[in-house]
């Protein structure tokens, strides 16, 4: 039977499950998803296709219209990629203290980056993408964090695969946290289900913990902010986990279970490792969603020895 996937856009989503054996305690089972398999190398193509798709179908962009964003990192990229194959010019915000090889990578798959002073961080990247967003013919801006299609793209995507794979043999989903989509989306499917999703988040910028916003080297989460779309209250709970921690689960990632993934994936697995070491989780199946690939954060010391 021929299989070929019309363009890039049919390939984002049904990412395999696969058991981590060698980092699971001998009484509990950790399964990974593997969201880094997306077409840009992150779950963020999830949120970026399902908000444009949102944007199309109420006909808020137009053909030949604008897509602009505020982002820096994955959801950049994702948006960069699927907004181009679809026909549309890409804006892209973010502050001028961004690494230059992302913003080269963002320039050569044809998107407009626009710097803002470093200063202002991303809340100044984000103010400028809503005023080019107002003088721009045909522009709409994703605002991921405040955009409730991002959290129901992952209800009908992110969380039914894991059910429809599992055979609805799940009892626990470990989510992290960077707009919010993920685990916002997670959370609505899983509640009727009984199946409980928790968070993951920087230790220092535990703000869904109720801590203050902090510097930290985990790429993908901790925006600083509770993001629009999420409510705490939604997740059973929301697990801190510090840059050595991540770093330490992103190395066993890649030596022990031989995955590439990348921080954000290597907190979620630490997080998920921590409640499968838990008595009321023995015999339990624990779903870690990995949402980020090795090959874009090798500079930020996930890769050192210990």
């Amino acid at each position: 039977m021929v299989r070929i996937a019309a363009d890039m856009t049919w390939l984002v989503g049904r990412t395999p499950l696969v058991d981590l054996a060698r980092l699971s305690p001998p009484d509990c089972r950790i399964i990974g998803k593997l969201d880094a398999w997306n077409p840009s190398g992150s779950n963020k193509d999830r949120a970026a296709l399902g908000m444009i798709r949102h944007a199309i179908d109420s006909g808020f962009l137009k053909p030949g219209g604008t897509i602009i964003e505020c982002s820096s990192g994955d959801l950049g990229l994702a948006t960069a990629i699927i907004g181009r194959r679809l026909g549309y010019h890409v804006i892209l915000t973010m502050p001028a203290s961004v690494a230059p090889d992302r913003r080269n990578l963002l320039l050569a798959v044809g998107a407009e980056v626009v710097t803002t002073e470093a200063a202002t961080g991303m809340r100044g990247a984000m103010a400028r993408a809503e005023a080019l967003t107002k003088t721009t013919d045909g522009a709409v801006c994703l605002q991921a964090f405040t955009n409730r299609a991002n959290a129901r793209t992952h209800a009908e995507t992110t969380a039914r695969e894991i059910w429809e794979d599992t055979d609805g043999q799940v009892d626990a989903v470990v989510v992290p946290i960077g707009t919010g989509g993920t685990a916002a989306g997670c959370a609505s499917f899983f509640a009727p289900l009984g199946v409980r999703v928790i968070g993951v988040e920087p230790a220092t910028s535990a703000v869904l913990n109720g801590g203050k916003a902090g510097v930290h080297n985990i790429a993908g989460l901790g925006a600083g902010f509770i993001p629009d779309i999420l409510s705490p209250a939604d997740l059973s709970e929301v697990l801190a986990v510090t840059d050595e921690q991540a770093r330490e689960s992103t190395q066993r990632l890649m030596r022990e279970e031989s995955l590439l993934l990348g921080p954000a994936s290597g907190a979620v697995t630490f997080a998920a490792i921590t409640l499968a070491q838990q008595d009321d989780n023995t015999d339990k199946i624990i779903v870690a969603v990995l949402p980020d690939a090795a090959e874009r954060n090798l500079d930020n010391s996930m890769n050192e020895t210990p």
